[in-house]
């Protein structure tokens, strides 16, 4: 980046300096500034359908992230984490003048980026509007297959790996304190056939799900925040008239666990209901709870959940509604187990194949060892 450059934008933003290893945004979290990178090294990484990051792309001195939260206050699509020592000042609205008026060349690129992204926002919303509306979302309930009480002790959390954030919730507008998780310094100790990843000294499964306290909305984390004014409504709705119901008649038998069990059925319900065709999403959701019920030991309930995610993951594997292609894969080794699990060989065999073309290791090796087993 040309000195002078630098200067202009030293004079428009304060430079802010990160840490090596810190998070400079958090994916799914609501945004209103980018960032043009002056000195370090920014990488972008995505959480893929098995809750592991995905590296998008590295971001040197001259480059510049997250310019759709200018606009939009969406929730951020990636985290972005300083992989060294850097550099960064912040563009938001209020500076976003000056910044055209100063720096007219970098402008008109992040101008273009942007124009680029809505078009394809554009196209993507087009072919989700000819699907035609979803069907009604069943009512909301715990399933006669659990049973409260579980004693299950909550998983030691390095607090390294965590912060705590205070965050607004889009439905009820109430802050709360949420836990943010950093990935990047998680270390994983092994990887299941299922494609269940286990970490050293924390349990990301116990957070995956975000509930807001005063409202009792629950989502998927990453979800959590993509909610429209519409939506937010309709959510209002749900669990003004299903779900708080049911907490309450609930309240005095809840275990920790449970807690967690009733947030996982909560997000599954409320996804149901205003993303109903995200079958990835409602799968991997079911995927989480299948693990948690293992867990418990609660083997009616871990059926339940396994018969549930077959239902979704196989729709989203084969109607390739999964993108990144490491999670496709360990969603098809996952899909293939889940198979196993119900003793429908031939369809655990099939998808179990899909995983062989995984460009990951891992989940390639574990692939070949699952079909081996079979034989």
């Amino acid at each position: 980046m040309k000195e002078q450059t630098v200067k202009q934008l030293q004079k428009i933003s304060e430079p802010r300096t990160f840490s090596k290893d810190e998070y400079i945004c958090y994916e799914g979290e609501p945004g209103n500034e980018m960032y043009i990178v002056l000195k370090g090294l920014v990488g972008v990484y995505i959480t893929n359908t098995m809750g592991t990051l995905a590296e998008v792309a590295m971001m040197k001195a001259g480059d510049f992230f997250g310019e759709m939260a200018i606009f939009d206050k969406l929730p951020r699509s990636a985290s972005c984490i300083a992989m060294e020592d850097s550099i960064c000042v912040a563009i938001n609205r209020d500076n976003l003048l000056e910044f055209i008026c100063q720096c007219p060349d970098m402008a008109e690129k992040i101008l273009e980026n942007m124009s680029k992204r809505i078009r394809r926002l554009d196209l993507e919303l087009y072919k989700n509007t000819r699907q035609g509306m979803p069907e009604k979302a069943r009512k909301f309930e715990i399933p006669q297959e659990y049973s409260f009480s579980h004693v299950v002790k909550k998983p030691y959390q390095e607090a390294r790996y965590y912060s705590r954030d205070e965050q607004k919730c889009p439905v009820c507008g109430n802050l709360f304190s949420a836990i943010n998780m950093k990935r990047h310094l998680m270390q994983v100790r092994n990887t299941d056939m299922d494609g269940r990843v286990h970490y050293l000294l924390c349990e990301p499964l116990w957070y995956e799900i975000l509930t807001c306290p005063e409202c009792h909305y629950s989502n998927y984390r990453l979800n959590f925040f993509d909610v429209n004014e519409n939506d937010a409504k309709n959510i209002q709705k749900i669990l003004r008239e299903e779900h708080i119901p049911v907490i309450e008649d609930i309240a005095g038998k809840r275990t920790d666990f449970d807690n967690l069990v009733l947030s996982y059925l909560q997000a599954i319900h409320i996804n149901e209901a205003i993303n109903s065709q995200d079958h990835r999403l409602i799968g991997t959701l079911w995927l989480y709870l299948y693990w948690l019920g293992a867990d418990s030991g609660d083997d009616k309930f871990t059926v339940f959940c396994a018969d549930n995610a077959i239902v979704h993951l196989q729709i989203a594997v084969d109607e390739n509604q999964i993108k990144d292609s490491h999670s496709k894969y360990s969603v098809a080794l996952s899909l293939g187990n889940l198979f196993a699990y119900k003793h429908m060989d031939k369809q655990a065999a099939d998808y179990a194949k899909i995983a062989l073309d995984s460009p990951d290791d891992t989940t390639r090796s574990n692939a070949e060892a699952f079909l081996k087993s079979m034989e």
